[in-house]
């Protein structure tokens, strides 16, 4: 640390620690002279005076741009931000009449003609998004640069909707916040669309990328080239070998929506410990071209289920997914465990009991 006055730099260390005086050049209050012994190595118990003056109220740093400029920067900052996190505290007033396409965050422009246009779509419950999900785009987004002729120009989650039902779902509201929270500050290229959970009824998968194709192509007109021209955006499904074997499960999906799901969009599959994907991909020989596989380099197996497990133990499930969406389960009690519901349950009716005694008290 050091002592700064006018253009003099003396560094000292305080007796007291953490105590700093700074004197500053011009235009302040009335000095006050006192002496504190300052340690040091070549004068240990000299005492040096110090002109010290009371803290001045700080005035505003000058700007080198215009006003208009700075006032135009903060509203494009502004705006950038509300877009990106639109939606995050009102999703319960949310309709498909206002729904639109948050196309914010993908790329304007394709970087190289000569590659196709891609955007991955990961479906799913995500109930809670974890660290895993977040970085399956990441390993495609890998893949696809150096494995194949895809140029990567956006990412979304699409969180399944209530109609869904599964042991242990948290309501779409709370999953499209905690996938919203999950990306917001982590990425600047994957989004997550709320079209899915809107609806009432359960949407196959086959509907959900037939959504963002016609989102994508039809209203958007596909993306701009280096020409100028539009050129047709591809989407893809994104997930892991778990959805690759339930594919291969006969009966459990239509075969017209795995010829289209596979056969016309196609999959990145990422590996999962424990999951055998060749097994899986034996009786899905028809579109093995169009399932492409991305090894997982580094082992990573935390599941929702896993985390929902720890929660209702009472165990810690941080660093397992993103820090802001575990405060946020915190925060509304997702996933508690039986003890926490106990506890949440007497204290609800605790502060019922104080509110009819209020207005008891009120009323006489």
């Amino acid at each position: 640390m050091s002592l700064r006055r006018s253009q003099l730099t003396l560094p000292f260390r305080s007796a007291i620690p953490s105590t700093f005086v700074t004197c500053a050049p011009t235009h302040l209050p009335p000095r006050r002279t006192l002496s504190l012994s300052l340690y040091n190595r070549r004068t240990p118990g000299r005492r040096l005076s110090l002109a010290v003056r009371p803290t001045p109220t700080p005035t505003p740093t000058p700007t080198h741009f215009p006003a208009s400029l700075t006032q135009q920067t903060a509203a494009m900052a502004s705006t950038t931000e509300n877009n990106i996190s639109r939606g995050l505290d009102n999703n319960e007033t949310m309709t498909l009449e206002t729904y639109k396409f948050p196309a914010d965050r993908l790329k304007k422009k394709l970087s190289n003609d000569e590659k196709t246009p891609i955007v991955l779509v990961s479906c799913g419950s995500f109930s809670p998004p974890t660290n895993l999900h977040l970085r399956m785009f990441e390993e495609a987004t890998d893949f696809c640069e150096f494995e194949t002729n895809y140029e990567v120009i956006g990412g979304f989650f699409s969180p399944v909707g209530d109609a869904y039902k599964k042991a242990g779902l948290a309501s779409a509201h709370h999953r499209i916040n905690m996938t919203r929270i999950a990306v917001r500050d982590s990425s600047t290229w994957i989004s997550v669309d709320p079209w899915e959970p809107l609806h009432k009824e359960y949407m196959p998968t086959v509907k959900v990328l037939d959504h963002f194709d016609h989102e994508l192509n039809d209203v958007m007109g596909g993306i701009e080239t280096s020409t100028g021209e539009k050129k047709k955006i591809h989407v893809a499904l994104l997930a892991g070998a778990d959805l690759i074997q339930t594919m291969s499960t006969p009966g459990l999906w239509a075969r017209e929506d795995l010829r289209r799901i596979l056969g016309v969009y196609g999959a990145f599959i990422l590996e999962r410990s424990g999951t055998d994907i060749d097994d899986a991909l034996v009786s899905l020989q028809e579109w093995k071209d169009n399932i492409r596989v991305i090894p997982q380099l580094i082992q990573n197996d935390v599941s929702s289920t896993k985390i929902r497990l720890f929660r209702k133990r009472g165990k810690s499930i941080r660093y397992y997914i993103p820090d802001q969406v575990v405060d946020y389960i915190y925060e509304h009690g997702l996933y508690a465990s039986d003890d926490e519901k106990s506890k949440a349950a007497e204290k609800g009716k605790d502060k019922a009991s104080d509110c009819a005694s209020s207005s008891a008290v009120t009323s006489s």
